[in-house]
């Protein structure tokens, strides 16, 4: 009987919950804000579910608290999680009960930043009822999250899980890469030379963004200079792609006044990227909306230029476009995110599947264009022999 009586109370017990405020907060401060009033309140269902909020911008950040309503042991192995399809920076954390701030997603162990969908606050000590834990964010745009109590395990499987889909993507590029690689040997097209810079410097950039290459710490003086690094290679492999898009579309002979104008960018973003190496700590906090703004005035400039180019007869323009308009879909939906516009969580996949596929279309154009021109050689030797 009183075995019965026990497992209805347990029955009964309400679930487990999650409660978060957004807090009246100075955001601009680093201080714990204990006695900060709360001007919103959300509460998750039950230990499992996730509470959406509204984050509205501002440019000191934003404060948030979280509490639960019964304790939550270490051993479970329970992290916080904050999900945004904009998981840019980092959040400043203080622990339940803690008077010491984390920087969770300012060092690169905190999986993926690629395919990050947020950030995860780990509890390493009990988490008592009542016991508040503190989260600041930056809130340059408005943002919306998704909050809640995962389990560390799944969300580490997870992120091993992305990890691996990234590294079969430059698996390919690094086959492609030698294969183009050799074209360029046998016929010294600079074309060639290009794509390669492209596919190198694309792959370096997957490489560094799903933590797959991580850059010692004595190469750079902070961890904000490790984010200097993939803002370089990314900047290189546009000036490369641009390159390489005047040669291939053929463009100095069909549209000059094209060519010109993606040459010009092309020094643009010389420019910037000398800009952020000699003054990366005073430019730092503005750079990545100037080298987002360039990929953006980029990418309808070689749309246009790909279309006109293939209306005018230029041979691999249709491969040009199949290959390689998705890719610059959904490099431009994330540069967009950077301007408060876009809230997906499947955009940084899909400008993944977009690698592959502009891959394997590039692949096949480029083995054709070495082919025609390995055709043509021999007439022109004869020529010149006679």
């Amino acid at each position: 009987m009183v075995f019965a009586l026990a497992a209805l109370f347990a029955l009964a017990a309400p679930a487990q919950t999650l409660t978060v405020e957004r807090l009246d907060a100075d955001g601009s401060g680093w201080a714990r804000p204990d006695t900060a009033n709360a001007t919103q309140r959300w509460t998750t269902a039950n230990a499992d579910a996730l509470v959406r909020i509204d984050l509205p911008r501002n440019r000191h950040g934003r404060w948030l608290r979280f509490s639960v309503d019964r304790d939550v042991a270490a051993a479970s192995r329970r992290v916080i999680v904050l999900r945004s399809a904009r998981a840019y920076g980092y959040v400043g954390y203080y622990p339940p009960g803690s008077t010491r701030i984390a920087l969770i997603g300012y060092v690169r162990e905190e999986g993926p930043m690629l395919l990050r969908r947020g950030w995860a606050l780990p509890l390493e000590a009990d988490w008592k009822a009542g016991v508040a834990a503190y989260g600041r964010l930056d809130a340059r745009h408005d943002t919306t999250l998704d909050i809640g109590l995962a389990d560390r395990d799944e969300l580490t499987r997870e992120l091993e899980s992305d990890r691996r889909f990234a590294i079969v993507v430059y698996a390919l590029m690094l086959t492609m890469t030698l294969v183009v690689a050799g074209f360029w040997v046998a016929s010294r097209d600079p074309m060639y030379l290009y794509y390669c810079g492209y596919m190198i410097c694309l792959s370096a950039y997957l490489l560094m963004m799903t933590g797959w290459i991580k850059l010692p710490d004595e190469w750079v003086g902070s961890a904000a200079q490790r984010d200097g690094a993939p803002w370089f290679v990314a900047t290189l492999t546009t000036m490369f792609q641009l390159c390489f898009s005047v040669r291939f579309l053929e463009l100095p002979r069909l549209l000059p006044r094209a060519a010109i104008a993606l040459r010009a960018i092309v020094w643009a973003n010389a420019i910037a990227l000398a800009a952020l190496v000699l003054a990366f700590d005073h430019v730092y906090q503005y750079w990545y909306m100037a080298g987002n703004g360039l990929l953006l005035l980029t990418i309808p400039t070689l749309v246009y230029a790909a279309v006109a180019a293939w209306r005018r007869g230029a041979r691999y323009a249709g491969y040009y476009l199949i290959g390689w308009t998705p890719l610059m879909l959904f490099a431009g939906l994330i540069a967009a995110k950077a301007f408060g516009f876009g809230d997906s969580y499947l955009t940084e996949r899909g400008l993944l599947l977009a690698v592959v596929l502009e891959t394997g279309v590039l692949m096949i154009a480029l083995t054709q264009h070495a082919a025609d021109r390995q055709r043509q050689l021999p007439p022109r030797r004869s020529a010149e022999r006679g």
